[in-house]
């Protein structure tokens, strides 16, 4: 809440916000120096009370106004003493003070302007602000002046506190920014992700397979003529082509003085938790709500209690782990180990919150840890984190690890471009089976000021190869047509080739972890082979993989075996993911065709079997065996099949058609092939 929402507040007000009131300021001193000192004075009085954006506006008019007056020789000049500085010069306190705020609004390339000239000022009277400038320097890409301001700081400044270490962070960052941008070929290629209405959009989560949600800031109408409220909602929308399509408000029932934002949801997508937030005097207080979803939109929110949300105590930005059973978020609590760190509870079934529990100090350091997500096949936690060594800012961290033990790895730098030298936070995986195939994250790197989200891909390959031969005789089948498509898309054709002589076939695919192959020919029964690839960086390659076919053939002695076998290869009616017992797209055309063979022959019962890989204990792999054949059974059911003519048995990891390790190493297109349900003829 509290980075995201600073970095959004009051986008467009900078420019026209306090106008009106210039004039009471310009009538309240005698000629320019009257002038000059009501900028001054109004400008001080912003700053403490934290409300930068308007400050600047008052900054910018007295400095301006001073430039009109000749002498600075005023009996306004010297007009306080305050300690370090034996005479308060009132235009080095206003260059100052303009730089933090503009720091403060984010806007770092004119805050470096003012850092600048305030790093000639006496260091005991502005001791931070070499540490300041070297920051703004790195943020806007100046690297080497960067090691410079950090060298010069650390010489100077002789308080053991958070800067001088901060300054030997900066300085490590800066190694790692070097050697980042020193690597031939970047790992990743990020993108705007696009706004059809040109309004802010950040810190994504998916609510549903075609729309997502996201945090926008948007301006209300005050009706009375003068500049609206900006206020940060929650909203809707299609991503297409790398565009946010058909941007909507999300309905949920609001409060006037609260901002919302970053939602998370259950399985079903009918219960939904969020942040609300609100800002007096500078200050934001944050907590969780739950609402859930009604015909006509969302229900009222309800604030979390304990031991989510604790009274004094901020948690913000939640997060709902795949299977239901984890919330995390982030909170500067009690019992932390900085500022803000990264916390998770256990959840029943009802989305109750039973255990809090911290991620220890391996994930977080002294300062801020903010918007964590977690990827459930790669088991990686991913947050963003300005207390580790990184590109500057907040940075992408991921750490492998384990909820039940709470125990977790050291965290990595998701580095360069993912990362840059300004905030990078909210990373949501896109891709349930590859951690860093494809993911959303939100950045300011393209703005002076405010959150944008950006697509990232993996620059990845798969390299599939192998031969399609008759299932009878193993002959290879030269001329067979093969046509590649993708079950996450609705089928989206990827490829298509005929196999060359010797059946071979080869092909490759960018950024693919699920892909179902056809092949045909005539005279064949075709067969529909769905795949599932696993990679962590760079290149995948699967070799020698073999698609059968089956010849149609014609025996009236043995009609009802032979029919049946023609349906698929191996008797094989549906593939699952890892863990998983939802029916794909790919398996569909199987279980239409046994649908057909069975309405033909009302006398069959069919025995549907259910299988998992090895990994799991026995007991967990015979109730997911069980989940995938009632999966199967329910579709054929629904289908108009009586559930008297069909059998089901759960087999567990019982009978693998592969090997699951080939010389102690893991064949994961073994375990692909393994999870699986077969039918079997019973009479």
């Amino acid at each position: 809440m509290s980075t995201a929402y600073r970095k959004k507040s009051r986008i467009k007000q900078i420019a026209t916000i306090l106008l009106c009131l210039s004039g009471a300021c310009c009538a309240t001193g005698a000629g320019a120096q009257g002038i000059e000192r009501g900028y001054f004075t109004q400008a001080e009085k912003l700053f403490t009370q934290k409300r930068y954006y308007e400050a600047i506006q008052y900054y910018e008019k007295y400095l301006g106004a001073e430039k009109s007056i000749s002498s600075r020789a005023t009996p306004f000049a010297v007009q306080k003493k305050v300690k370090g500085k034996s005479n308060l010069n009132p235009h080095n306190e206003a260059v100052y003070h303009l730089a933090e705020s503009y720091r403060l609004c984010n806007n770092y390339a004119k805050a470096e302007k003012w850092y600048k000239e305030a790093s000639a000022f006496s260091a005991g009277a502005y001791p931070e602000c070499l540490y300041w400038y070297g920051v703004t320097l790195r943020a806007n890409k100046k690297y080497d002046e960067a090691v410079t301001a950090f060298t010069a700081f650390r010489e100077s400044y002789k308080t053991m506190d958070r800067l001088l270490t901060g300054a030997d962070r900066e300085l490590e960052n800066l190694q790692f920014i070097k050697a980042e941008l020193s690597k031939s070929k970047e790992a990743f290629s990020v993108s705007p992700l696009h706004n059809t209405n040109n309004t802010s959009a950040y810190a994504m989560s998916a609510a549903s397979e075609n729309k997502i949600v996201f945090t926008s800031i948007n301006e209300t109408s005050s009706g009375s003529g003068q500049p609206g409220q900006y206020t940060a909602g929650l909203y809707q929308g299609e991503l297409s082509a790398g565009t946010i399509e058909h941007k909507e408000k999300l309905a949920v029932p609001e409060v006037k003085s609260l901002h919302q934002g970053l939602a998370a949801f259950n399985r079903r997508r009918d219960k939904m938790l969020f942040t609300q937030w609100a800002e007096n005097n500078g200050v934001k207080t944050s907590a969780i709500y739950r609402s859930e979803k009604t015909d006509t939109g969302w229900s009222k929110p309800v604030k979390l209690g304990d031991p989510v949300n604790i009274d004094g105590f901020n948690s913000t930005q939640p997060f709902i782990t795949d299977d239901g059973k984890y919330l995390l978020f982030s909170s500067d609590r009690p019992g932390g180990v900085g500022k803000y760190d990264i916390w998770y509870a256990t959840l029943d079934s009802n989305l109750n919150a039973l255990l809090v529990t911290n991620t220890g100090n391996i994930v977080n350091t002294a300062e801020d840890e903010m918007s964590p997500s977690y990827h459930q096949a790669s088991r990686t936690l991913l947050y963003s984190s300005n207390g580790l060594i990184g590109m500057g800012g907040f940075d992408v961290f991921a750490a492998k690890g384990d909820f039940q033990l709470s125990n977790w790895e050291k965290p990595y730098n998701a580095g360069s471009p993912v990362n840059s030298s300004k905030d990078d936070l909210y990373y949501i995986s896109t891709d349930e089976d590859n951690l860093w195939n494809t993911g959303i994250f939100s950045s300011d790197r393209a703005s002076e000021c405010c959150l944008d989200m950006f697509t990232v891909k993996q620059e990845n390959a798969q390299f599939i190869s192998g031969i399609v031969a008759d299932c009878a005789t193993g002959q290879p089948i030269a001329g067979a047509t093969l046509t590649v498509t993708d079950p996450k898309h609705g089928g989206k054709i990827l490829y298509s080739q005929k196999t060359i002589e010797g059946g071979m076939y080869k092909f490759q695919l960018r950024n693919t972890s699920r892909f179902d192959i056809r092949a045909e020919n005539e005279g064949y029964e075709p067969n529909i082979a769905n795949y599932t690839v696993h990679f962590d960086t760079g290149n995948y390659v699967m070799e020698n993989e073999v698609i059968c076919l089956r010849l149609i053939v014609k025996d009236k002695d043995h009609p009802l075996q032979n029919r049946l076998d023609g349906i698929i290869e191996s008797a094989t009616l549906a593939k699952f993911s890892y863990n998983k017992s939802s029916l794909g797209n790919g398996s569909l055309a199987q279980l239409d065709s046994l649908i057909a063979f069975m309405h033909d022959n009302p006398a069959s019962v069919i025995e549907i079997g259910g299988y998992t890989d090895s990994k799991g204990s026995d007991a967990y792999n015979i109730q997911l065996a069980q989940k995938r054949v009632d999966a199967c059974i329910r579709y054929l059911v629904k289908h108009g099949i009586d559930a008297s003519r069909l059998v089901g048995k759960a087999y567990g990891e019982c009978c693998p058609l592969e090997p699951e390790m080939i010389n102690g190493i893991d064949n994961p297109a073994a375990r692909q092939r393994n999870r699986r349900v077969e039918y079997k003829i019973v009479e």
